[in-house]
């Protein structure tokens, strides 16, 4: 008859304040994407869960348990129109979470929450991969692991389980860091983030109308950032072209009536070529900006008519590297007829004043290049202005913003002049991109804002071709001057743009040693953080290669691979096992006590087995040995406390030595 199997042990108490708040923490980050709803349902079901531990209050039962997980579910969906993806995912999994903790009974039940608050560590990455969050969750990690360890020890004191998961967990990094080196993660639909993991990222619009630019302004993130092999640029020269605009009607620019043939070379140029990269911010946008004019195609990309490229596959998932070339002086060749038909079509509805303020320029100067100066002129002169918050304008509002409020951004006076210069018969186009950036010091790159967005017009000039013309410049040219940002500072600090002069513009941009250091520290953590992405996150097949062609190793096969892991490993191995090659245990003084006492029973006739516990080595001794007893188990229990249960004072170590001098077992017979 076989015996029944005993009853599972329950937890200590402690465990579960340890598994608690290891899902409060993991939970935390959640809590900015989580509803207020359920937030505060979180909250409510943790807090009982707590006042259960603590002061023993009654748990929900079973059927209040299953219509509260039914009455969730049901909320999460009509939430989120769905049980499945990132945010639902994770909404529905967090209350399961604080549901099962209800349900803590047994060991198993405890480690299966564990478990449960390992898969919201990794669900965390789904909306950021951050260095700040892996930190976090390298805590929150080791905080988990050491509730395993609690179960596993019970009894075991706090600080001895938090480094002994701290400590397995270092171990494990080596063995982690030569498996991402040698085996990049899989590119493709199986890794890819799900669709809502990067939802809200805001870009550049395919189109242009009054205050479009404008909203980009007030946006402080980074659109892409740019590293030049060579020679800088100045400011003046960093436009950086996205996107072309052919049609209006009056009110909206956009590519509709784009002509076919895509110019990716078609210029000439006297000036050497500069060599750059890219590395787009994902945002489910094709565009990829280049320096102003690119010339080459990257890999995956493909051009478009205006000198643009844009990406086969859009930028939705993991920063992007595009390395290109281009050249700021150039001279771009004839229009064919289809591009000369786009660049002059006109909307329906023109107003008068605006065709007589054309016409008047067309008249009075003798060159298409006399009457872009005269509009450059007009706008210089007649009391126009730069602003972030301009009026609203109506039906007509080319016609409002020249005549009536002449105050706007960027994409109101490039709106306008390209308007003025084809009532003007001559061939205009606008340009969407970006202007200037930020140079960081500390990652010698640029960071391109979304603030740093920018409109600027092209017209086509005989002998010249397609000649960049940045209204903007000519109203404030503060703009180009100190970028976006700049401007910002200057108009919160009472500037009029386009009135003062440089001296008094440095002053007011001039920074004190804390906004100093302050910038600095933002720096450098961006540079940090770069390089974070760059050489973990964004690390694959290309960056493999060339991290081991830096190390001398070229044309890697997966042979080759493999045998280096094997190598790691076996050094890895070597490399753990060392101490104790060094230092055998009998160094250590508990361990030293130990075998001492092992012996004295052995010569009283009592061998321990190599494959024997301590406790079960001294039950026997015990049972074989009874006038010892009480001896043979104090000091089992005191080496087993030292040795695996975190009780390791000088006072016990004393003990336990004192107590092994002393032993005189009996002899058996």
């Amino acid at each position: 008859m076989k015996n029944p199997r005993a009853p599972e042990a329950l937890p200590e108490r402690a465990a579960g304040y340890w598994l608690l708040a290891a899902a409060v923490i993991v939970l935390l980050p959640h809590v900015v994407h989580f509803p207020l709803w359920l937030t505060a349902v979180l909250a409510i079901l943790f807090a009982w869960r707590a006042l259960v531990l603590r002061r023993n209050w009654p748990a929900p039962n079973r059927w209040l348990r299953l219509g509260l997980t039914l009455l969730l579910a049901v909320l999460v969906y009509r939430q989120y129109g769905t049980l499945f993806g990132r945010d639902a995912g994770s909404a529905l999994l967090a209350v399961m979470l604080a549901l099962k903790f209800f349900e803590l009974k047994r060991v198993r039940d405890y480690m299966l929450g564990v478990f449960l608050v390992y898969f919201l560590i990794v669900i965390g990455f789904l909306y950021s991969q951050a260095l700040w969050l892996v930190v976090y969750l390298f805590g929150v990690f080791v905080l988990s692991t050491a509730t395993l360890i609690r179960l596993a020890l019970p009894g075991s004191r706090a600080r001895y389980t938090l480094r002994l998961a701290a400590v397995l967990l270092l171990q494990a990094l080596p063995l982690m860091l030569a498996m991402h080196v040698l085996f990049p993660r899989i590119q493709g639909a199986l890794w890819a983030m799900p669709h809502d993991a990067y939802a809200g990222r805001s870009g550049l619009s395919e189109e242009l109308r009054p205050g479009s630019i404008n909203e980009l302004s007030l946006s402080e993130e980074v659109a892409f950032r740019a590293h030049f092999a060579g020679p800088t640029p100045p400011t003046a020269q960093r436009y950086w072209r996205a996107l072309v605009l052919w049609s209006t009607d009056g009110k909206t620019w956009t590519r509709a009536g784009e002509p076919r043939r895509p110019a990716v070379a078609g210029f000439e140029t006297d000036a050497p070529a500069l060599a750059y990269s890219i590395t787009l911010e994902p945002n489910a946008k094709p565009w990829l900006p280049a320096l102003d004019l690119p010339a080459g195609l990257p890999p995956g990309t493909r051009s478009r008519a205006g000198f643009v490229f844009e990406t086969i596959r859009p930028v939705v998932q993991d920063r992007r590297r595009f390395d290109l070339v281009s050249h700021t002086r150039y001279r771009t060749g004839a229009l064919d007829a289809s591009e000369r038909h786009a660049a002059l079509q006109l909307p329906e509805q023109v107003s008068g004043r605006v065709r007589a303020l054309a016409a008047r320029w067309r008249r009075e100067a003798r060159t298409d290049a006399a009457v872009v100066s005269a509009a450059l002129q007009h706008f210089r002169v007649e009391n126009f202005s730069d602003t972030l918050q301009p009026p609203l304008l109506g039906d007509d509002p080319v016609d409002e913003f020249l005549f009536d409020t002449r105050s706007g951004y960027c994409e109101h006076y490039a709106a306008a002049f390209a308007l003025l210069m084809r009532s003007a018969g001559i061939p205009a186009r606008i340009v969407l991109g970006y202007q200037g950036g930020e140079f960081n010091p500390a990652g010698n790159y640029y960071i391109v804002r979304q603030w740093d967005a920018h409109a600027w017009a092209e017209v086509w000039l005989t002998g010249s071709g397609w000649v960049r013309v940045d209204p903007t410049a000519a109203i404030a040219p503060e703009r180009i001057d100190y970028g976006a940002d700049g401007v910002r500072r200057l108009l919160a600090r009472g500037a009029v743009l386009g009135r003062l002069p440089v001296e008094a513009l440095r002053g007011m941009l001039s920074r004190d040693w804390l906004e100093r250091a302050r910038e600095q520290a933002r720096l450098s953590w961006d540079a940090f953080n770069t390089g974070w992405h760059r050489w973990v996150l964004d690390y694959g097949r290309d960056r493999q290669r060339e991290l081991l062609a830096r190390l001398g190793i070229a044309d890697v096969t997966p042979g080759m691979l493999a045998g280096m892991l094997v190598f790691l490993l076996m050094a890895l191995l070597f490399v753990y096992a060392l101490p104790g090659l060094l230092r055998p245990g009998t160094h250590d003084p508990v361990v030293r006590a130990y075998l001492a006492f092992c012996r004295k029973l052995a010569n009283a006739g009592v061998v321990r087995a190599p494959t024997e516990g301590a406790l079960s080595y001294a039950a026997r001794s015990a049972a074989l040995l009874p006038q010892n007893a009480g001896d043979i188990h104090a000091i089992s229990h005191l080496y087993t406390g030292l040795r695996y249960g975190g009780r390791a004072s000088d006072a016990d170590r004393k003990e336990l030595k004192r107590r092994v001098a002393r032993f005189r077992p009996a002899r058996r017979d």
